[in-house]
């Protein structure tokens, strides 16, 4: 593992299961710069048809795991699979989107 890497989640045990926290800012500065790096006259002029979406913390892709029982991480991760987590991330993770037609800040 790279010594400047530090895994930031955090467990904890509550009744009925685990709780599990993650300090996602690092996720949700990145997601804004890409939200205003994509909005330049020069990227939209040079749209090559791929647009990376977002970037997913563990901690959400665990909550997705949770309760829609999609593993991203997955080999056997569909193209279905995605697509539902690309409407579970649009409607309840707004944030970490890459781009955006509404108004993220």
């Amino acid at each position: 593992m790279d010594k400047d890497y530090k895994f930031d989640l955090r467990t904890k045990k509550v009744s009925g299961g685990i709780e599990v926290t993650q300090n996602v800012s690092t996720h949700l500065d990145w997601a804004k710069h890409m939200r205003e790096v994509t909005q330049t006259e020069f990227r939209r002029r040079a749209d090559t048809g791929f647009k990376p979406f977002c970037n997913i913390p563990d901690s959400v892709a665990l909550d997705i795991m949770t309760k829609y029982h999609i593993n991203i991480h997955d080999n056997e991760c569909t193209k279905d699979d995605f697509k539902k987590v690309k409407i579970i991330i649009k409607r309840d993770y707004p944030h970490l989107l890459y781009f955006n037609k509404g108004s993220i800040h």
